[in-house]
């Protein structure tokens, strides 16, 4: 097999270029390294190997600056923003980290596909103005806030860029904007009027005699377009595409979108032909298709491949992860055959467990109150393999003792008798301020350290030590840097923000043995055998999950790139790895996840659907037992103490939440409604889910209460919908102070809370205009009810209705859910009521039901409907409590048989809770 580099130099030597004078532009770093191979390879006599760049070490040479990642500027930037902004109107760091990383990357994109700062930034706050304009034509004081925040971007941009410059450093984009002006600066300058000694001063890349070679490139942003096309029409380049000519020659195939583009656009192609070299890909290849259900069972299927391979084509097999999640694992799979593997793909350190341990000490502490630390906390810390390295088999004694012992709370003093560990003693010990988390962090890597060093094949370890420190760095230079930064949750969700922007970089010998790669480490790269996992659609391509501030819109109108320019790097990639490749195994996922999931990739589905192919194709499916490790579960006997707290709540009511969650998880009810922990929410999170529904809830609360007892008309929608922009504000203040812009994640939620609440508004128009007859009988109804439960007494319930109504006089209790929710979630088998009380997944039917139990209790009626409006899977419509029949579910309508059946389940899990013979045991969620 002669790979792509082969032919290019071969090509080279044919037309009497000097391969070891020129210089390469490649597409990374590694193919940088076989390319020099190969160079030498040809060579008699050892020779000084020529200049060979990545694209991004080719720009950082034309314009002269140091690219640095998003990590090291993010400080910088801060100092931009805070020098344009007046002083009342600043976001907090935590906060401006939230919506910063997005912008930069938006800052990238513009710069590296030439758009005109000014042109982008005036178009960009017009249409932020329009979409609220077309709400309100008089803007609140937030949302003029929000447009004065796009309107003052470019003031940020430029005041960024300034900095840049000042500090000699600049951001991926900046250099790229900054490369292709010095390149038409040279070369629209005309050499006569070059200053004395000016060609010695201009960039290498320019300047010199030398042809500079771009090969294996493929989607072009418009600086490097420009770039090269302005080197081609001067005769001081040339450039080579890896295409084959069968994919070249099918117009509807996306690996070919970008080439062909170039080849109808580019002026110099008018006279001269595209350099291709690849026409094996419609051979008699083998390609196998294998299905296999779950990530471990994907690596089971690749450690076997590996096994099969023979040991003299190891080094010309590459093992591809369109998920470089399953890096680690894979890694603990290769078999004992393969002695010899390079890992070319760095991992982002927050995929790594070090990462979480650390995340796990910082949450810990976020989370303290003056008895202690809660007992999960503490026992996710002691589980990771990091808490074994420091304390040995302490670690193990101290989970056990924390279950023997039910330890609700853990103190420095809580293990006294069975650990003496100093490591221990520090991470329990309360925190002042954020300096004293960033000591403790320190410390804990210290020590790490240590015992790592003394310790062999622990390389893995230190390198994420490595990467880890360094963040502490950058996170200890963020709050020096920032005084107001107080807050040890301003801490924990910085380390969060900033940990994914550095990547772990695994070190080895490049050219030999077995290769494992991520995907973009493949490009201009062949191999005889490769293996590819997660060819999932999802995944490869992976669809529309990039962030950005830009809509889609805005970029067809710059010319930037979408989510279809995506999908077709993906497929250029996954076809080009075919071209010359003899075996090919691709591995997908059958198991689906809540999100979806289990379909293979649309790009294999199109390799056995090509009549033309004459590949071999075959295809297998894999099922593994699991073997997984039986957990340990608290258990908890009931004391005097908490029959006692149970009364209380007794009296003061139980929930239809409450009752849930001890369905969910009795040891979870335990801790919130026994000894009133508050709920552990993950602090990176800066709205909650919950918090976004009692957003939307409040707003449909306040727009529909004046209409309460009315039959609602179209017209009545009109009033509603111009209150949408101010009650949604409202109710966003009350949780936020009223100077908060919603930014980052929070205008994410912001943005889609407003979304549901107009579909909602907009479903009960469509049911007015198409002749339904709909009473708002109620919103946000308190309701609460005494009962009588044998062998207890009297015991209060209550709840909280969203909405009832009337629509064509059908009784309708309603509540409403953020999140997704399914008929079976809603339904039951008439003949099970029992599982209300048994499994959480119908608790959102034992919600409803518990609703309109005590609607009957506060208003009796003959029969009612009861259900869920979904926000979340919101074309679903209303979703009312249903009955099973067969495989589907059909609405029961409510009535004194439903009430009566629904009573029983009731009374019988109060009783539970009060009954000391049935232990609170923990069950796995």
């Amino acid at each position: 097999m002669n790979s792509f580099l082969e032919k290019v130099l071969e090509d080279l030597e044919k037309n009497q270029i000097d391969t070891t004078t020129a210089i390469y532009v490649v597409p990374s770093r590694r193919v940088g390294i076989f390319l020099s191979r190969y160079i030498a390879q040809r060579l008699d006599q050892p020779i000084f190997l020529p200049k060979i760049y990545s694209v991004e070490e080719y720009i950082e040479q034309l314009a002269e600056v140091e690219i640095v990642n998003d990590l090291d500027l993010l400080p910088l930037f801060y100092k931009a923003y805070k020098s344009v902004e007046k002083e009342e109107n600043l976001d907090s760091f935590d906060e401006f980290i939230g919506w910063a990383t997005t912008i930069l990357k938006d800052f990238n994109e513009m710069d590296r596909y030439l758009v005109d700062p000014e042109q982008f930034f005036n178009y960009l706050g017009s249409v932020k103005e329009m979409d609220h304009w077309a709400l309100n034509k008089n803007p609140t004081l937030m949302v003029s806030k929000y447009l004065r925040f796009w309107k003052k971007l470019h003031l940020y941009y430029d005041a960024f860029q300034k900095l840049c410059i000042e500090n000699e450093t600049a951001y991926q984009g900046m250099a790229y904007r900054l490369a292709f002006a010095r390149c038409k600066e040279y070369f629209d300058t005309p050499t006569t009027n070059l200053d004395e000694g000016k060609e010695e001063q201009v960039p290498l890349t320019l300047g010199h005699k030398r042809q500079t070679i771009f090969l294996g490139l493929n989607a072009l942003n418009t600086a490097e377009s420009k770039i090269i096309q302005k080197l081609l029409e001067e005769e001081k380049a040339s450039i080579y595409w890896d295409i084959d000519t069968y994919l070249m020659g099918l117009p509807y195939q996306e690996s070919g979108k970008f080439i062909r583009k170039f080849k109808k656009e580019w002026k110099y192609y008018d006279s001269k032909e595209l350099k291709l070299y690849a026409n094996e890909y419609n051979t008699n290849k083998q390609i196998d298709i294998h299905g296999a259900a779950g990530n471990l069972s994907m690596i089971q299927v690749a450690a076997q491949l590996m096994e099969q391979i023979p040991q003299e084509e190891l080094e010309e097999t590459a093992i591809i992860l369109a998920d470089e999640r399953l890096l680690l694992p894979l890694l603990d799979a290769i078999p004992k055959n393969v002695e010899h593997f390079n890992v070319t793909m760095g991992l982002a350190l927050d995929q790594l467990p070090l990462s979480a341990f650390i995340y796990d000490i910082i949450k810990m502490h976020t989370e303290a109150i003056e008895d202690g630390f809660y007992y999960k906390g503490m026992v996710n810390i002691l589980e990771s393999s990091f808490a074994h390295i420091l304390i040995k088999n302490d670690s193990r004694n101290l989970v056990q003792h924390i279950r023997e012992n039910n330890l609700i709370y853990v103190t420095p003093s809580s293990f006294d008798k069975v650990s003496q560990s100093p490591v221990l003693q520090k991470i329990l010990q309360p925190l002042q301020n954020v300096g004293s988390l960033i000591e403790l962090i320190r410390f804990v890597l210290h020590e790490l350290k240590i015992k790592l060093l003394k310790e062999e094949n622990r390389r893995l370890e230190i390198e994420q030590l490595l990467g880890i420190t360094e963040v502490v760095q950058n996170l200890a230079t963020i709050i020096d840097n920032n005084q107001e930064i107080k807050d040890l949750k301003t801490v924990a969700y910085l380390y969060k923000q900033l940990v994914p922007l550095k990547n772990l970089d695994f070190i080895g010998e490049p050219v030999r043995g077995l290769q494992v790669m991520g995907l973009l480490e493949t490009r201009a790269l062949d191999y005889k055998n490769t293996i590819m996992l997660s060819v999932n659609e999802g995944i490869l391509p992976a669809g529309k999950s990039t962030a950005s501030y830009i809509s889609n819109d805005m970029k067809y109108q710059f010319e930037l790139p979408t989510y279809s320019e995506k999908d077709s790097v993906y497929a250029y990639h996954f076809y080009r790895l075919l071209h010359r490749v003899e075996k090919a195994a691709f591995i997908y996922n059958t198991e689906g996840d809540t999100l979806g999931g289990g379909e293979k990739s649309r790009f294999l589905t199109q390799l056995e659907t090509d009549e033309n192919s004459n590949h071999i194709i075959s295809h297998q499916q894999y099922i593994f037992k699991n073997t997984a490790v039986k957990e340990e579960l608290m258990v908890i006997k009931k004391e005097p103490s908490y029959l006692e707290r149970l009364q209380q709540i007794a009296t003061s009511g139980f929930s239809p939440s409450a009752l849930t969650s001890y369905v969910r998880n009795p040891i979870d009810f335990y801790a919130s409604k026994i000894l009133r922990i508050s709920d552990m929410e993950d602090v990176e999170e800066n709205i909650a889910a919950n918090t976004m529904g009692s957003i939307i809830h409040e707003a449909l609360d306040k727009l529909y209460q004046p209409y309460v007892g009315k039959l609602l008309i179209k017209e009545d929608f009109d009033h509603i919908k111009k209150q949408i922009l101010p009650e949604l504000e409202k109710a966003y203040q009350e949780c936020y102070t009223s100077e908060s812009t919603p930014l980052g994640k929070n205008k994410i939620i912001y943005e889609v809370s407003l979304h549901y609440i107009k579909k909602m508004v907009q479903s009960d128009l469509d049911l007015v205009k198409g002749g339904r007859e709909l009473v708002i009988k109620s919103v946000e109804r308190k309701l609460e009810a005494q009962i009588k439960v044998p062998q207890i007494g009297q015991v209060k319930i209550h709840g909280m209705v969203d909405r009832i109504d009337q629509l064509d006089g059908k009784l309708r209790i309603i509540d409403y859910k953020s999140g997704a929710t399914e008929k079976g979630n809603v339904g039951i088998d008439p003949e099970d009521f029992n599982i209300l009380s048994d499994d959480y997944k119908k608790s959102k039917a034992f919600q409803v039901l518990m609703y309109t139990y005590l609607y009957s209790l506060n208003e009796p009626f003959t029969e009612a409907s009861a259900g869920i409006i979904s926000f979340k899977n919101f074309d679903e419509g209303y979703i009312p409590f249903a009955f099973k029949e067969g495989r589907s579910y059909k609405e029961k309508m409510i009535d004194a048989e439903v009430l009566q059946n629904f009573e029983k389940v009731l009374v019988s899990l109060i009783q539970e809770l009060f009954n000391i013979e049935i232990h609170l045991t923990e069950k796995p969620v």
